[in-house]
């Protein structure tokens, strides 16, 4: 049976509170030189056995390359140490050193008085009460995580380690395939600064497929940003599911222009953008920029 629409919309509620939540005790707890997914990173490694870089990729659904850089920091800092195997050579195993434990076991102290301020105020009854919905949550949804879901989901909610995913994924794209530089790093983190309205993450089966993101230029105008289709991905119209969800949004919110920037060596998302009605209305000069001598351009959509 389908939900109906006043369930659909608790539910949508709840997630919009969780969300904060979330991002709260995320910013106290983990007040640190260390992101969220570099604490998660942690984790794995201080309570699995035999833990592998492989086994990070696929439990936390990160990037080879991300993971790599982020085990070689923490080689540097003397925060892991790798072990070879001594039935396969070819395989690494990681450990915390002594000043990893240390800041481990720092970061999980923190998380529990941020949990115990939290609660401080509930009476025990209600603690009771909240633990008991939050294991009814899990029994109820834990098959619908598990299922083989072929279907293209799209949400609006995002954490600060989906703004670190979305960060990773257009370094890892442009890097890979454009040759772009370290200082387009530096340019996707100064992206985020702006006032951000929404952020849109597409997932297929529960991983990551692709983005977009909106930030307000002024009442009238607004900015597309951050938009990326994962290569494995390509082909199945995530693009134009996710274009089209942000165009329909800007719509609803009375907006009368919505544009971005791009560079000229994109043909696949230049095509997507003419597709929906976008035109260049300006062209910079071809720069030496991120390593690489790109033209960019800006494309613009007047809304009816």
């Amino acid at each position: 049976m389908q939900p109906t629409v006043p369930i659909v919309s608790e539910v949508r509620k709840f997630n919009r509170f969780y969300t904060k939540v979330l991002g709260l005790l995320n910013q106290q707890v983990y007040d640190s030189p260390f992101s969220l997914t570099e604490t998660r990173i942690l984790f794995e490694i201080n309570s699995t056995s035999n833990c592998t870089a492989k086994f990070l990729q696929e439990e936390l659904d990160l990037d080879r390359g991300y993971v790599s850089r982020i085990l070689k920091r923490y080689e540097e800092l003397d925060i892991i140490f790798k072990q070879k195997g001594k039935e396969d050579g070819r395989t690494y195993y990681i450990h915390l050193t002594e000043k990893g434990k240390i800041i481990y076991h720092d970061l999980e102290t923190k998380a529990e008085q941020q949990i115990k301020s939290l609660l401080k105020n509930v009476d025990p009854e209600e603690q009771q009460n909240l633990i008991k919905s939050m294991r009814t949550i899990e029994i109820t949804l834990s098959d619908f995580i598990k299922q083989d879901k072929s279907s293209i989901t799209i949400r609006d909610e995002y954490t600060e380690e989906d703004k670190e995913l979305i960060i990773e994924k257009q370094r890892a794209f442009y890097s890979e395939n454009y040759g772009f530089d370290e200082n387009f790093l530096d340019y996707l983190h100064d992206s985020f600064e702006g006032k951000i309205k929404k952020i849109w993450i597409a997932e297929d089966k529960g991983k990551f497929a692709g983005c977009v993101g909106l930030v307000e230029d002024n009442e009238t105008t607004a900015l597309l940003r951050w938009f990326i289709v994962d290569p494995s991905i390509r082909g199945k119209g995530v693009g134009t599911q996710l274009v089209q969800t942000l165009l329909n949004y800007c719509k609803e919110q009375q907006y009368k222009r919505v544009y971005l920037w791009t560079v000229s060596s994109l043909p696949v998302a230049r095509q997507l953008y003419a597709k929906f009605g976008f035109i260049i209305t300006e062209t910079k000069e071809e720069q030496l920029l991120w390593g690489q001598r790109i033209v960019e351009e800006r494309w613009d959509l007047e809304l009816n």
